[in-house]
């Protein structure tokens, strides 16, 4: 099936989500089966609309993950990992729509895929997590997939993404209806700009609708989400406003629910920095710099295709 024809599938309704590309068949499951199966996957998911893909991107995909605050300090040098990666476009932004000069959905994809390609063959990055909250992968093969939805909030696509690998990880299992199929955990990656937006209450109906739509969207007793927001260098902002951001949004994550779900971390001095936007305006006026703040392969691709340049 060609990329084309998923994007018109979610767009049309005919399907909530769309998976386009796995690393291997058995996605999220290890690529080989293990003994016994996990009773919990915690799955990593990149939300963006990666127009075009950045280092900032691969990096924050790269992230491990962070354990609770009150999980005592791991004594093992081992890294421990998410068991599996996923990169999520968003065919619906709640914010951000197709423009002239953007790449098309389709375009978007190929790169995700490509990004996907460097995220396999790339370490992850970060503080290694407890190990009795996070149990080390037993295969250390790629365990990536990309996929598309139409649905623009964090909350709306945290509910979808759950049932679909609920049904997914049971119909790879072949477990029975009556049986219980190892949990999806997912942890949502993103940047200070889109966390800014997820606690912000214009994009629920009031503020009443968002504290009860993040509850159950963080809460143990809910879809049991975390997030983990790499801190930005923002063009025209200062660290002491990025700073103030991290207090605010933690602070408010805290009203809502007391249980640690927000997690701060560095990804690094250069690709903090990057931005999509950016690669777009250097492209726009020739700059050769961009090619800096994106992966080899997806700098060929942009070449190739002409992507973003005043030509266009």
């Amino acid at each position: 099936m060609s990329y084309a024809t998923h994007v018109q599938r979610v767009q049309k309704g005919l399907s909530l989500i769309e998976l386009v590309h796995t690393s291997h068949p058995r996605w999220p499951l290890p690529p080989q089966p293990s003994q016994p199966p996990y009773s919990t996957f915690h799955i990593s998911v990149l939300d963006s609309s990666f127009n075009p893909p950045t280092l900032a991107h691969l990096a924050l995909a790269n992230t491990l993950p962070q354990p609770p605050a009150e999980a005592p300090p791991s004594t093992s040098s081992a890294s421990r990992d998410f068991d599996a990666r996923l990169l999520l476009l968003s065919v619906r932004n709640a914010d951000k729509q197709l423009k002239p000069g953007d790449a098309t959905y389709e375009q978007r994809i190929e790169m995700m895929v490509l990004l996907a390609h460097d995220l396999a063959r790339s370490r992850a990055r970060s503080v290694p997590a407890a190990p009795e909250h996070f149990p080390e992968s037993p295969s250390h093969e790629p365990n990536v997939a990309v996929a598309i939805i139409d649905e623009p909030t964090f909350v709306g696509k945290s509910a979808i993404l759950r049932d679909f690998l609920t049904r997914r990880i049971s119909d790879l299992l072949g477990l029975a209806e009556a049986a219980l199929p190892p949990s999806p955990k997912l942890t949502f990656l993103m940047g200070t700009d889109t966390i800014v937006r997820l606690f912000a209450p214009r994009y629920y109906a009031d503020e009443e609708t968002m504290v009860a739509a993040l509850r159950r969207f963080l809460s143990p007793e809910g879809d049991d989400a975390r997030i983990i927001c790499a801190r930005r260098v923002s063009r025209g902002a200062s660290r002491a406003e990025e700073e103030k951001v991290e207090s605010e949004m933690s602070e408010v994550a805290r009203r809502i629910i007391p249980v640690q779900r927000l997690a701060f971390v560095d990804i690094g001095e250069r690709e903090c920095t990057f931005s999509s936007s950016e690669v777009r305006e250097s492209l726009a006026k020739g700059d050769e710099r961009w090619k800096d703040m994106v992966t080899p392969s997806i700098a060929q691709y942009i070449t190739s295709r002409q992507l973003y340049s005043s030509s266009q």
